[in-house]
């Protein structure tokens, strides 16, 4: 199901399949106007993280998001769901986080959706799918209000639960968005459960428009692109480009490595041409994350060229077959 697809929004248009870079607007090892020279037409950034310092919130509701972060591409903005699933709780709520991404000129917009982590309790699974359809009307009610409308992105939750994935899946589909990121993928990717991830995809898949753009939250890895778009995925968004830098990781389309476990460079990448192993490994540890940082997003978006390339020559399962090599758990996906 892997297709070139152009995704028209407010700020221009984007050609998926594509990776939206995270931008954290308190930690940037790259800056948001250089991201366009490593392959980038469209980032995401964390509107709740905005609301909640005030002086980037005046600077936003000043400026604009896309002033902020000196970026002048589509940008979509998270609404604090991540911050939910790690602590608990987020003191804003969902209306008025869409009311402020709105505010700050998104050009697509996230409803605060609940992510159930997996393997959790039916009764609690269902309970938070009920509150995340919920805010999802009430985003739409929202949007409807207003004349001009940035695209609304309308999230699938359901932890591993696949019937009811299923009817999230319908119900957003029922109610019409723009983009429909699946969420709660994250634990089970950096879990290698890629088979249940598989499964999960295929069963929104089978409920959603076939036009639609689908999403997959958190999902940034080189080695699982080839995979998500023949299932049908057009978009994706990771900050594994800097968190990963941050540990000494070093990305590839075959997996990651540690810094410490390389003697060479295995790529030819600017930065991986211009520095060798040694110089890496010695030098200071702001510098090393941001060299890394850069060889990260080179490799991830040369993987994403790879899969576009491999779509127009209808050899898309010949790259997925290649890459899926790399490790058991995607071979069995």
């Amino acid at each position: 199901m892997g297709r070139i697809g152009r995704l028209e929004t407010p700020h221009g248009v984007v050609e998926t399949p594509t990776l939206m870079p995270v931008v954290n607007p308190n930690l940037m090892l790259v800056e948001p106007s250089e991201l366009e020279r490593f392959g980038a037409e469209m980032l995401i950034t964390n509107a709740y993280i905005i609301y909640k310092k005030k002086e980037l919130r005046e600077n936003a509701l000043e400026g604009g998001v896309h002033k902020l972060l000196g970026w002048e591409k589509p940008l979509m903005t998270d609404s604090g769901s991540y911050q939910l699933y790690e602590y608990g709780d987020v003191e804003v709520s969902n209306k008025e986080i869409v009311e402020f991404q709105l505010e700050i000129g998104a050009d697509v917009v996230v409803p605060l959706d609940i992510p159930t982590p997996p393997d959790a309790r039916r009764e609690r699974a269902e309970n938070d799918l009920e509150k995340t359809l919920r805010r999802l009307e009430e985003a739409k009610a929202v949007l409807d209000g207003r004349d001009e409308k940035p695209l609304l992105a309308g999230p699938i939750q359901g932890s591993t639960f696949l019937d009811l994935r299923e009817r999230s899946a319908m119900a957003a589909s029922g109610m019409g968005f723009d983009v429909y990121p699946i969420g709660g993928l994250v634990p089970l990717l950096e879990a290698y459960r890629y088979k249940e991830l598989v499964e999960i995809i295929i069963t929104a898949k089978r409920r959603l428009p076939a036009d639609a753009p689908v999403h997959l939250f958190g999902v940034g890895h080189p080695i699982f692109f080839s995979l998500a778009v023949a299932l049908g995925c057009d978009l994706f968004d990771s900050a594994a480009y800097a968190l990963y830098a941050k540990n000494d990781r070093y990305l590839t389309s075959d997996g990651t490595y540690f810094l410490e476990d390389l003697q060479y460079l295995p790529c030819s990448c600017p930065v991986c041409s211009k520095y060798n192993i040694k110089y890496l490994k010695e030098c200071g540890r702001e510098e090393r994350a941001r060299l890394l940082a850069e060889h990260n997003l080179h490799v991830t978006f040369a993987e994403i060229r790879a899969v576009r390339q491999a779509i127009w020559e209808n050899r898309l399962w010949e790259l997925l077959e290649r890459r899926c090599r790399a490790h058991p758990r995607c071979s069995a996906a």
